[in-house]
């Protein structure tokens, strides 16, 4: 269906507007010269005009205000069709935005699987093998905080992302106490009391990598499913958006 401008249809309500007042108006003046309206002096002294004027002013009232309506109900509508539009582009960038993040985050954490999932079948030296995967799991908890500044995460995404920082940060925390002998050097050597309580975390640690491993790694896939439902969410408000512009326009 053709969409009536605002001019266009603001004139039409200007001529409606017109036949009505003239109608009255003719009525009116027809009536003051033929004997269809009892004139009464003292209630109208200028004629059956005023007398039917005064008589119907609540109708006539009615109509010049149902007529004014229009016009405002038209900008109303106008005004809600545009904050649509403006919700609908706010959520195709959000589905944008959050689509590459989750790409980023797909290849990120690509390699800190498989870097996980070397242990423990194919890792000869547990210490060795830690102090390499700290890198990258410091770098990747990294990202992942820097992820959530960018203040785009949903409730759930939320949830998930700070679940998988508590991960990283207790993996990280228990790599580095398997060589906490090669990270301190002279100036931060540790008393003996303090050398033997981070030997029994290293020790702790070590007996629960595998846990803590999985543990982070099913945090990781934990946020990429809450990611993309979010942008699920997204585009099925934007379609519905879309719908109802439609709907508007027809």
């Amino acid at each position: 269906m053709q969409r009536v401008s605002d001019r266009t249809w603001n004139t039409a309500v200007g001529y409606l507007a017109a036949v009505v007042f003239a109608g009255i108006a003719g009525f009116a003046l027809g009536a003051t010269f033929s004997t269809g309206c009892p004139l009464d002096p003292q209630n109208a002294p200028f004629g059956c005009a005023e007398f039917l004027l005064s008589r119907y002013q609540t109708m006539i009232a009615a109509v010049i205000a149902a007529i004014a309506v229009f016009p405002v109900w038209r900008q109303v509508r106008l005004q809600g069709m545009q904050t649509d539009i403006l919700k609908g582009e706010a959520l195709r960038q959000r589905v944008s935005t959050l689509g590459r993040m989750r790409n980023a985050l797909v290849t990120r954490a690509k390699v800190v699987r498989e870097e996980l999932q070397l242990y423990p079948e194919r890792v000869d030296n547990v210490s060795f093998w830690a102090h390499d995967a700290s890198q990258q799991i410091d770098g990747f908890l990294d990202f992942v905080s820097g992820q959530k500044s960018l203040r785009l995460d949903g409730e759930q995404v939320a949830a998930a992302r700070a679940d998988l920082i508590s991960k990283l940060t207790i993996l990280s925390r228990a790599f580095w106490v398997m060589n906490w002998d090669v990270y301190l050097d002279d100036e931060d050597t540790p008393s003996d009391e303090e050398a033997a309580a981070l030997r029994d975390e290293a020790t702790e640690a070590e007996a629960r990598l595998g846990a803590t491993i999985s543990a982070a790694l099913a945090s990781i896939g934990a946020l990429q499913l809450a990611i993309l439902e979010d942008i699920g969410v997204a585009r099925t408000k934007l379609h519905a958006l879309g719908e109802n512009l439609v709907s508007q326009s027809e």
